[in-house]
């Protein structure tokens, strides 16, 4: 039996007496970067035919193996048991995002163009679009919320809301234009590709075309030139920039994000923590983690609650398998903040 190490620790003797297998799944997403503190919404959607953004925002993709505990686990006491051992927050992680299970459960019931929001506030919003007209939806209502509503309270979660409705996104076609930078984006980096050039991502959307390219890759001048040249035999002439980035840096922003993400859909969906949102703002290797929350500095609670808070952060940040990734040992500032925004001093 495959058991990772955050289970390991502590309960070699509870592995020799189960008997039943503990079933894993894996799961992989992409994180997109972001640099600053920021009001977290988390959705996922299948709709393909939104128009897309044609600012060409980057997205690096970081690509973890998340375990879920099935449950036909629990229902064995010695599984049980083991699981209990593990921090809150860690058995959040071990599970597949709740948006995730529910897109996957309602599209096993044959549901279309799905689109999923979790945002946070005094209760995480949890907003269900399906394809159909409002009549078709308003009929499906009551299936959808009861699907949703028993992934929310297998996790123990207590503290949401959900909404249903339809999905009327439109399809909006690219302009000519539009049609031309985006074949101008595949060109570029097809070309520079070949040339050798260590290329992450070319964007010519924008008055300068922006090539992306790793902190490793020295012959700036060259891809500079290099663009400028592949452009303007394809028509379009445009000076060109470059945006060079550390790829250890963003790979350890990513990781950060799936912890990040598993705390704050943790604490926010319980009541117990009082946690409105979360943010997080990563420079210099180290990250600053903002949980803000709805009590006020003289609540007779909020001591007792900030305190718990802390506990379960950093329990799940110290674990092994965390210490074991690509963070190591990476510093980090935890802020609680009031409802006001002025951190606690507990």
């Amino acid at each position: 039996m495959k058991v990772d190490n955050l289970l390991k620790k502590g309960i070699e003797k509870d592995m020799e007496q189960i008997k039943a297998p503990l079933s894993l799944y894996t799961f992989a997403e992409n994180i997109k970067e972001e640099n600053m503190k920021m009001a977290m919404s988390v959705k996922v959607t299948n709709n393909a035919k939104k128009k897309k953004k044609r600012n060409f925002k980057f997205i690096s993709a970081a690509i973890v193996g998340i375990g879920i505990l099935t449950g036909s686990a629990f229902l064995n006491p010695s599984m049980a048991e083991m699981a209990s051992k593990i921090p809150y927050l860690g058995q959040v992680f071990k599970q597949k995002p709740a948006t995730q299970v529910m897109y996957e459960r309602l599209l096993n019931e044959n549901y279309q163009d799905i689109g999923i929001t979790e945002t946070p506030g005094d209760v995480v919003n949890y907003e269900v679009r399906i394809k159909g007209a409002t009549e078709e939806v308003n009929r499906e209502r009551e299936n959808i919320t009861s699907i949703v509503e028993s992934i929310l309270e297998s996790r123990g979660y207590d503290n949401y809301k959900i909404t249903v409705k339809a999905n009327r996104s439109e399809y909006i076609p690219l302009t000519e234009e539009e049609k031309k930078m985006t074949e101008l984006a595949s060109i570029l980096e097809k070309e520079l590709k070949l040339k050798g050039y260590d290329i992450i991502g070319a964007n010519p959307f924008d008055s300068e075309i922006e090539i992306r390219i790793p902190a490793t890759e020295m012959r700036v001048e060259e891809i500079k030139a290099d663009t400028f040249e592949i452009a303007k035999m394809n028509g379009i002439n445009k000076s060109v920039k470059l945006d060079i980035i550390d790829t250890e840096v963003s790979a350890r922003q990513n990781q950060w994000m799936n912890y990040l993400s598993s705390i704050g859909e943790g604490l926010a969906s319980k009541k117990e923590f009082k946690v409105t949102n979360y943010g997080f703002s990563y420079k210099n290797q180290k990250m600053k983690i903002f949980i803000y929350t709805s009590m006020n500095q003289n609540d007779s609670f909020a001591k007792e609650t900030v305190v718990k808070i802390k506990k379960e952060i950093q329990s799940f940040l110290s674990s092994e398998e965390v210490r074991n990734s690509i963070i190591g040992e990476e510093t980090y500032e935890l802020h609680i903040t009031d409802k006001k925004k002025q951190d606690f001093q507990f």
